[in-house]
């Protein structure tokens, strides 16, 4: 007859103690993936952009609008913005870190400082189209602009909902040093989120 021990199995390769397969999480998998279909949703904004641009028109760049008058971006207000904006991802970095530190007001803190930021950077993008001066009717430059610009937006604010949601949460001490994988989705989209902006600044205000 088999006989039995006190000793519990040995945990197979793969698996932790609690049975948990080792490995990549699958939140942060999907936000992986979603975040590979938003660069390519991106990737075919910018082609139309320059498509627009650079195979369309022969006129200078920014073209005249229908009165003669050309087209003016305030690069100088959307470079602070973009700072504003950048800022945020190391506010965000910061209180990550904190919380791995075992400071959890420290992600809280981090978390405000970020959301405030991204705020900011709306109302000043808003501002920015108050006074801008062209709608996305006048001409193909303007469609191509506010397209690019508007889903960027649509981004930041999304991000936006996602990081309040992990505050709420941290409020609640959901997050700790070593379970925090919705932060940390988060924190992939927000950071991605502010990439595209610098791209879409140097590409589109700055050359």
């Amino acid at each position: 007859m088999a006989t039995t021990t006190g000793h519990a199995p040995a945990p197979s390769h793969g698996q932790d103690t609690h049975g948990k397969k080792h490995g990549l999480n699958a939140e942060l998998v999907g936000m992986l993936l979603f975040i590979g279909s938003e660069v390519m949703l991106f990737a075919s904004l910018f082609t139309a952009y320059f498509f627009i641009r650079y195979g369309v028109s022969n006129e200078v760049w920014p073209p005249l609008k229908q009165d003669g008058e050309p087209f003016e971006l305030p690069v100088m207000l959307t470079g602070i913005n973009t700072l504003i904006l950048v800022g945020s991802s190391f506010t965000l970095w910061w209180g990550e870190r904190c919380l791995k530190a075992g400071d959890r007001k420290g992600l809280i803190r981090g978390l405000w400082v970020t959301i405030l930021m991204g705020g900011t950077f709306l109302i000043i993008q808003f501002n920015e189209y108050a006074h801008l001066g062209f709608t996305p009717q006048d001409r193909a430059f303007s469609g191509a602009f506010y397209t690019l610009t508007g889903f960027h937006g649509a981004h930041v604010a999304v991000g936006l909902i996602i990081l309040s949601m992990c505050l709420r949460r941290a409020y609640k001490n959901d997050f700790t040093a070593t379970q925090h994988t919705p932060l940390a989705a988060g924190s992939y989209y927000w950071h991605f989120v502010d990439i595209v902006w610098v791209l879409l600044f140097l590409l589109v205000y700055v050359i």
